[in-house]
């Protein structure tokens, strides 16, 4: 009778550890199914099945990736109006005249280079290789600089005004980069990205057309959650050692290049030091320095004799041609002014469109005494870069 008891009750046991293990596989099951299905790691982030206060208030966007900006919504209603104008003064308006009106660089002309560089290829002497093997400019023994050496100078008339232009970006698009460097005049310089995937290439085919040659030093972007400036820009987060580390990569080329030019980001003014760093090492490494930002912290950063300009016109990628048009304008206007200046340029078609058709306006370069006997209207003389630095 015993035994029959302690069966029946061992019984009972097994079916409450089954009836309990089934309860709590159900309510587990439950959890899992009433927990909402994240989108993104912030959604995760911000998850609090506890119903705590949260620890972090993030404010973002309503889409992260958004289909269009702002910016390219207003550029093709514009682009559209333009369009439907066009067809509307001209009833026979066709699709090879709309062709025709899109911004395209390989119709340009290609020209015999206007002047030879020093050295296509790189220097032994201004060059040195770190303990990772990497390839980085210096100031040679005899106190020669690669801002200098691998730069040209050009003689203008005095009654002239010296014109700078940079087109920088370069590098994704090889067959474009070789097709700026055929159509301009070996006067106009050009920068590279650092993601240029072949930057040897790019930069030796550029050289040996005449250019000048520099790489773009890219800051965070300003909306970071639209655009990402890339593994190789110069972030606020980043330790000085780090900084250093990611600017030796950008400037480590098997080719010659005379400097950098430093895009438009965000500079944290609590990590302004580290762009400070960059500075220095540029200097001590006979680099020159191209702020084409907006922060006026790089402005007050002071490096002696550190060869630096300031872009005095930053054409974008977001600008139209009527926008691109006025600030060429003001260009004008600066150059009258100043006596030179410097315009640094996207390579976006219809900005070297718009660079190249300027370039033409301008009059030939003729002598004082020559002058006086014509009407000079544009006295523009195009200049590579390295001629408006000054240490």
């Amino acid at each position: 009778m015993q035994s029959t008891l302690e069966k029946y009750n061992k019984l009972i046991v097994a079916i409450l550890v089954i009836v309990a293990s089934v309860i709590g596989v159900g309510y587990w099951f439950a959890e899992e199914k009433s927990e909402p299905t994240y989108k993104s790691k912030i959604d995760k982030l911000m998850f609090d099945k506890d119903n705590k206060a949260p620890k972090f208030i993030l404010t973002l966007p309503d889409k992260m990736t958004p289909e269009k900006t702002k910016i390219d919504a207003f550029v093709d209603d514009v682009r559209k109006t333009q369009i439907k104008k066009k067809i509307e003064e001209n009833p026979d308006f066709s699709l090879e005249d709309l062709l025709a009106s899109v911004p395209n660089i390989f119709n340009l002309p290609a020209q015999s280079p206007t002047q030879q560089l020093k050295y296509i290829s790189l220097d032994e002497s201004l060059y040195e290789t770190n303990e990772k093997g990497q390839i980085l400019p210096k100031i040679a023994a005899d106190d020669r600089k690669p801002w200098s050496e691998y730069g040209n100078s050009v003689d203008t008339q005095p009654n002239f005004k010296k014109v700078a232009i940079v087109i920088a970006g370069m590098g994704f698009n090889q067959f474009s980069v070789n097709k700026v460097a055929e159509s301009f005049a070996s006067e106009v310089s050009v920068s590279f990205t650092p993601y240029t995937p072949k930057p040897e290439d790019a930069i030796l085919a550029a050289r040996e057309k005449g250019h000048e040659t520099y790489v773009d030093l890219l800051l965070s972007s300003r909306d970071f959650a639209i655009e990402d400036s890339g593994p190789l820009s110069i972030t606020s987060d980043l330790t000085k050692d780090d900084a250093v580390e990611r600017f030796h990569q950008i400037i480590g080329k098997k080719a010659p290049i005379g400097g950098v030019i430093i895009k438009d980001g965000l500079v944290n003014p609590e990590n302004s030091y580290i762009i400070k760093e960059l500075l220095t090492d540029a200097k001590q490494r006979g680099l020159l320095v191209v702020d084409a930002s907006n922060e006026k912290i790089i402005d007050e950063l002071q490096i002696e004799g550190l060869a630096r300009r300031k872009a005095d016109i930053v054409i974008s990628k977001d600008l139209l041609k009527q926008d691109i048009e006025e600030l060429l304008q003001e260009a004008e206007n600066i150059a009258f002014n100043k006596g030179q200046v410097l315009i640094v340029a996207e390579p976006k078609p219809v900005a070297i469109l718009a660079l190249y058709n300027w370039v033409k306006t301008f009059s030939p370069q003729i002598s004082y005494e020559e002058a006086k006997k014509v009407e000079i209207s544009k006295p523009f003389a195009l200049v590579p870069l390295s001629n408006l630095v000054v240490e």
